[in-house]
C-alpha cells in the first residue's frame, strides 16, 4: 500500500501559516515573528543524535512523515520543495492543491551522488535564492535558530545562503504557536496516548514497584526504567493500540533514597530502588504525538509528607483552573504561585520554577511553558503537560539516611477547553488512596480510618487493595 498525505489536513495548515504571515493573531496572542520575514527556509536531515527538532515537527504536521534530507522554503508567491527524486515523487501528491491563500508548489529534485560526492544542485539552490529574492523585499528569512544539522547537502545550502547575505529571523516560537492548538484528530491521538502512559504506570510500572517491595527484592532504578521502556509495545500493558506506531517520549525516569532532580532531562541511576518515596517518570508517544504522567509513589508516608502531598493536588487543580483560553501562561503561573504562597509559604523554595508547558509533537514546548515571564496566550485546544514537584524535603521520622531527603512530584497531560477547567487526559488517581503503600508492622491504620480515606468513587485505574503480600498491607 502506497503511503499517502492527508491533503486536506496539508492544505488546512498551510492556509493557516500564510494567513498568519499576511494577517497576525486577531487577539495578538503572541508576537508574530513572521511578519518581519520575506520567506522561511526549513531543513532536516537524518541522522542526528536528536529525537524532537522544530523542522521535523513542522513536517509531521503537514505531511505526516518526517522527510529527511529535504529543504523547503516558504515565500509569497511559491511553495518550494527540494529532495531526492523518490521524495519528490511523494510530495506529488500536494502538488495540485488549489487555494486562496497559499500559492503554488515548486518540485525541485536533487541530483544523485557520484562516487560518494554529493551531486551539484547549484542549479536548484539559484532558484530557490531567485524565488527568496522575489518574495516581499527579499531580504530577510524566517529560520528555527537553534537547529544546527550537519552533512554535505546542508553545508552546500548554507554556503549558498550565507553569500546572499539574508538576515536570519528566528520564527521558533511563532511556529510553535500555530502547532500548539490542535485539531480533533490530533486530540484523538494524544487521548490514546495519554491512556497508554496510564496503562503503562498503572498495569506494570506501579506493580513491579509493588513486587519489589513485597519480595524485599533489589533492582536498580535504570533497571527498572529499562523494564518500563521495553514493555511500551506489549499488549497485556497498553491495551487497544497500534504497537508500531508507539514509541518512549523518553527515557522512563525513576528516583528515591534521596537523590532526585525533578526535571526530563535527567537519566535514571543506578542506585537500588528505596523502600521511601519513590518518584515515576514516563511519557509515551502515538503517531508522533506526546504524553507525560508523573506521580510519586509512598512507602509508609508520614503525616508530614502525605499533608505535602495534598497540597500538590490542590495545586494541581488551581492550575487546571487557571489554565483558560486568553489567559497568560504567566497568570497561570501566578495563580499557582499565590495558592501556594497562601498554603504553604514555607514551601515556596522548594516547587519547581515552572508548573509545565505545552506538547504535541515535540515533548516539551520551550516557548511555551508555564512559568513568570511566559506571556504568551493560552488557546482553546492547546495540551499542556502540567507537572508540580517541591525538592529538597526533610522526613525527620525516616528510619535510614536514604529516606531522610524526599521530593514529591506529580503531572498529568491535560487539554484546554472553551471554558472551564482544563481536562485531564492521563486520567490516573493521585490522592493518598492510590499512591500510599503500607507495609506490615508499621503503624497500619484501623479499618474506620481506611474507610474514610476510601473515595467516593474508586477510581477504575487503581486498585485499592494490593493482592500480592506477605509485607505489603494495601495500597490504600
Amino acid at each position: 500500500m502506497s503511503v499517502t498525505i492527508d491533503k486536506d489536513a496539508y492544505k488546512r495548515r498551510m492556509e493557516k501559516i500564510y494567513k498568519t504571515w499576511k494577517e497576525g493573531f486577531p487577539n495578538k496572542e503572541t508576537e508574530n515573528t513572521l511578519s518581519q520575514v520575506d520567506a522561511v527556509v526549513t531543513l532536516f536531515t537524518g541522522g542526528e543524535i536528536m529525537q524532537y527538532s522544530k523542522s521535523s515537527a513542522l513536517q509531521t504536521w503537514l505531511f505526516g512523515y518526517e522527510i529527511t534530507d529535504m529543504i523547503m522554503v516558504f515565500t509569497e508567491k511559491s511553495i518550494l520543495f527540494l529532495a531526492s527524486k523518490k521524495k519528490i515523487e511523494f510530495l506529488r501528491q500536494i502538488a495540485d492543491i488549489k487555494s486562496d491563500y497559499i500559492p503554488p508548489v515548486k518540485l525541485l529534485t536533487r541530483n544523485k551522488e557520484v562516487n560518494k560526492q554529493p551531486g551539484d544542485d547549484s542549479e536548484s539552490f539559484n532558484t530557490i535564492i531567485k524565488a527568496i529574492k522575489d518574495s516581499n523585499n527579499g531580504k530577510s528569512l524566517g529560520v528555527f535558530a537553534k537547529e544546527n544539522f550537519k552533512g554535505n547537502f546542508v553545508d552546500a545550502w548554507k554556503k549558498k545562503a550565507e553569500a546572499e547575505k539574508f538576515e536570519n529571523v528566528d520564527v521558533t516560537s511563532l511556529f510553535a504557536y500555530l502547532m500548539s492548538v490542535k485539531e480533533e484528530t490530533e486530540l484523538t491521538i494524544i487521548k490514546k496516548a495519554s491512556q497508554v502512559s496510564v496503562d503503562l504506570f498503572n498495569k506494570y510500572l506501579k506493580d513491579q514497584i509493588l513486587d519489589i517491595v513485597d519480595q524485599d527484592k533489589k533492582v536498580k532504578h535504570s533497571k527498572l526504567a529499562e523494564l518500563v521502556e521495553q514493555s511500551l509495545t506489549d499488549k497485556k500493558f497498553v491495551g487497544n493500540v497500534d504497537t508500531a506506531q508507539l514509541e518512549i517520549c523518553y527515557p522512563p525516569i525513576i528516583q528515591s533514597g534521596g537523590h532526585y532532580n525533578l526535571k526530563f532531562s535527567v537519566a535514571s541511576d543506578k542506585n537500588t530502588l528505596h523502600f521511601g518515596t519513590i518518584v515515576c517518570l514516563l511519557g509515551a508517544r502515538y503517531k508522533s504525538y506526546c504524553s507525560n504522567i508523573v506521580r510519586t509513589l509512598m512507602v509508609n508516608p508520614p503525616e508530614e509528607m502525605k499533608t505535602n502531598h495534598e497540597f500538590l493536588v490542590e495545586l494541581e487543580d488551581t492550575i487546571l483552573q487557571a489554565l483558560k483560553p486568553g489567559a497568560k501562561l504567566c497568570d497561570v503561573y501566578n495563580a499557582g504561585l499565590k495558592f501556594a504562597t497562601e498554603k504553604k509559604p514555607k514551601l515556596i523554595d522548594q516547587l519547581t520554577k515552572n508548573f509545565g508547558f505545552a506538547t504535541g509533537i515535540e515533548f516539551r514546548e520551550s516557548s511555551l511553558v508555564i512559568a513568570p515571564k511566559t506571556m504568551a496566550q493560552v488557546k482553546k485546544n492547546q495540551v499542556y503537560n502540567i507537572a508540580l514537584g517541591l525538592g529538597g524535603l526533610k522526613n525527620t521520622e525516616a528510619n535510614d539516611d536514604a529516606g531522610k531527603t524526599y521530593a514529591l512530584f506529580i503531572g498529568d497531560t491535560v487539554v484546554v477547553n472553551e471554558a472551564g477547567p482544563a481536562t485531564i487526559l492521563t486520567n490516573l488517581k493521585k490522592k493518598l488512596n492510590s499512591v500510599s503503600i503500607l507495609l506490615k508492622g508499621d503503624d497500619d491504620e484501623d479499618d474506620e480510618e481506611e474507610k474514610e480515606n476510601e473515595p467516593e468513587h474508586p477510581a477504575p485505574l487503581v486498585s485499592s487493595e494490593v493482592n500480592v503480600s506477605s509485607r505489603v498491607v494495601r495500597l490504600m
